[in-house]
């Protein structure tokens, strides 16, 4: 299996993702990004042959004991380790809490994945696998990298506690489909500005019309239903905390 060595592989990652206006990044690895103002512990490494006489379809990353993760530990960052699979030019992320609690566990912590789901990801798709124990992976394409920092707390929801020893074996994958022409979440400070008023005045319809001549054009694959379900989400989370 081809592999990069750890400073092409660095370039790889912050070529696609500089196509982001705001967006920094530290030496190292782990490294830490800045998204906006969403801030990321990154750790990149490729993936590689689990070696099981019995599972060859099994590939992994190690996470070796190191002093360098002892600043992961230190601040209240969300750790994103991104396994790399050159032939496929995939990318597998696993939970960033689960990994984050194991760091350092042992001499070295394995991470696993399956080449036939690495093989079969497609456009704009993220693949999800599913170890034995329920946890999750996430496969997609490097040139969705920008679109998984936008979904990965999302991508993560409904996590498995992991209470045994992690197991290789994988059950059976889906997948699910996220559009990058549907908006997902109204972040943005000014548009909230304007549309939080109407929705404790209880003016759903209104605040819809104003996010969707907002994001004019921006969004083509968004409906009227879209946006009206988006704004209503908004709308039962500002009406909780009334």
């Amino acid at each position: 299996m081809s592999r990069l060595i750890a400073k092409d592989l660095k370039i790889k990652f912050i070529e696609t993702l500089n196509e982001i206006n705001d967006f920094s990044y530290e030496e190292g690895n782990p490294f830490l990004i800045k998204i906006e103002k969403k801030k990321y512990f990154v750790f990149l490494k490729n993936l590689s042959p689990a070696c099981f006489k019995n599972s060859p379809d099994i590939s992994r990353i190690q996470l070796p004991y190191s002093e360098h993760f002892s600043k992961v530990f230190n601040d209240d960052i969300p750790f994103i380790i991104l396994g790399y699979d050159v032939e496929n030019d995939i990318v597998v992320s696993w939970n960033p809490k689960k990994v984050k609690d194991r760091l350092n566990t042992k001499s070295n912590v394995s991470l696993y994945s399956r080449y036939s789901l690495q093989e079969n990801v497609k456009g704009n798709e993220f693949k999800l696998g599913y170890l034995s124990n329920g946890e999750k992976i996430v496969l997609f394409k490097r040139d969705n990298l920008i679109s998984f920092f936008n979904l990965v707390h999302e991508l993560f929801k409904g996590q498995y506690e992991i209470n045994e020893h992690l197991s290789v074996k994988l059950s059976e994958e889906s997948t699910i489909e996220y559009s990058l022409n549907k908006l997902i979440e109204i972040t943005d400070k000014l548009l909230l500005q304007k549309v939080t008023p109407l929705l404790h005045k209880n003016q759903v319809l209104q605040a819809v019309e104003i996010v969707s001549t907002f994001y004019d054009g921006k969004f083509k694959d968004m409906t009227f239903k879209d946006w009206y379900k988006l704004v209503n989400l908004l709308y039962k989370k500002i009406k909780s905390t009334e």
